[in-house]
């Protein structure tokens, strides 16, 4: 087959699949700008796919051999993952053709490589530092692997592994799954079934993992609605063997392209009838609603804020107000950010938010919490951020103590 036709039908094929447009420009001599096959050869030389000869002629009516018509393909297979049924069949039909020519190429050709484009991995570590006056401080990485499986057009899969190691010694968290669900469309809604994690507005009432389901639907309003079983056993504190059910609806809604106000409902009940809920508000059920906004009111400053509450029969209430500067993105070298926010959660508000355990004061979500956070964050490199954050909280309980909270930590995507 002479090269120019292969580079037509090259051009259609790779370019076509990897939605790349290039500028003609004229690479080769022997190739005028009127030829039938200009466009395609330019076009193909400028993405490094094709190479002339030292004498800068491309030498387009020399019979291409089958290793250079491998090459090619190679190229196709690389792009596979961006191509539409046809290019796919394609691309498999010539891949069988050239195989041998493409062992060579270190290019393997397995019924299971070639499904590997429905399989996407990534990942991350985080090293984080954390250190309050009240605790012992620590030094831990944690590394999450992201697993995404298409199933069809319609439905897909989801799969993350974690571990955390402790860097000071000791014993180490062991390997687990701690998200796996699939998610499609089920009458008009959009369904997860499985683990996944449920972080609602800002995180000022529930920043947790749930085993069960999540519909969400609607367009000017979008609503989630959700059920199953809290994956953690430490809600409001409790720290027992019992896992409560959750029934929630979050609620948002944009007034604009920089506001969006949220919303949010949840009831968590005592299925197995432990008694663990009777202090909160003397029933075998504890409800729990939020209501809150973002902002962004210039192009560089955010606002955010919200209020809860429990129907728990005391210390029921929390707030939240940050104010916000830029922000790293780990996309963008040289990107920063600052924040400052304080909170108020009193011990029998939130069920598990995103500031209890070690970042609340004592340590204790039981004693409740307040106070304010100074942070920073910062991309050195390419997928690469930094961020610091110091805070200074006392108990809502046990006004006397206070806590003064450290964290320093630098994350990695890959």
């Amino acid at each position: 087959m002479k090269k120019q036709l292969v580079a037509s039908l090259a051009a259609a094929m790779i370019l076509g699949v990897a939605g790349t447009s290039f500028a003609a420009t004229n690479p080769f001599s022997d190739v005028p700008a009127k030829h039938w096959s200009y466009d395609a050869v330019s076009s193909l030389a400028k993405a490094g796919i094709v190479d002339g000869y030292g004498d800068g002629t491309y030498k387009g009516d020399k019979m291409i051999s089958r290793y250079e018509m491998a090459q090619i393909v190679a190229k196709a297979m690389a792009h596979s993952d961006k191509a539409d049924a046809s290019q796919k069949a394609t691309i498999d039909k010539l891949s069988v053709e050239f195989a041998s020519e493409l062992e060579g190429l270190n290019v393997r050709v397995t019924k299971l490589e070639k499904n590997s484009s429905t399989i996407k991995v990534t990942g991350e570590a985080r090293l984080r530092f954390e250190d309050t006056d009240q605790t012992t401080n620590k030094i831990n990485l944690r590394t999450r692997v992201h697993l995404d499986g298409t199933i069809n057009d319609q439905w897909a899969y989801y799969g993350r592994l974690q571990a955390v190691n402790n860097l000071k010694g000791g014993d180490d968290n062991t390997v687990t799954m701690d998200n796996a669900y699939v998610k499609g469309q089920i009458a008009g809604t959009t369904a997860t079934i499985g683990r996944f994690d449920y972080f609602l507005n800002n995180g000022l009432m529930i920043d947790s993992t749930l085993n069960g389901v999540d519909f969400q639907f609607g367009n000017v309003v979008k609503a989630d609605v959700f059920y199953g079983k809290e994956n953690n056993n430490d809600v409001w504190g409790l720290g027992t063997t019992n896992y409560l059910e959750v029934t929630g609806l979050g609620l948002k809604y944009n007034t604009s392209k920089a506001t969006t106000l949220n919303g949010g409902y949840y009831q968590f009940k005592d299925k197995d009838n432990n008694g663990e809920l009777n202090g909160f508000s003397g029933t075998d059920k504890v409800k729990v609603w939020e209501a809150g906004f973002t902002t962004k009111f210039t192009p560089n400053w955010s606002l955010s804020s919200s209020y809860g509450a429990s129907d728990a029969d005391n210390e029921n209430k929390a707030y939240y107000a940050e104010l916000g500067y830029k922000g790293a993105d780990k996309k963008k070298v040289g990107s920063y950010g600052t924040w400052v926010n304080y909170r108020h959660l009193e011990a029998n508000a939130s069920p598990k938010a995103t500031f209890d355990g070690a970042y609340s004061a004592l340590g204790q979500p039981t004693y409740g919490t307040k106070g304010y956070e100074v942070g920073f964050n910062y991309t050195p490199m390419l997928n690469t951020v930094l961020r610091v954050k110091y805070a200074d909280l006392k108990p809502i309980v046990n006004s006397t103590e206070k806590t003064k909270f450290y964290q320093a930590q630098v994350e990695f995507f890959f």
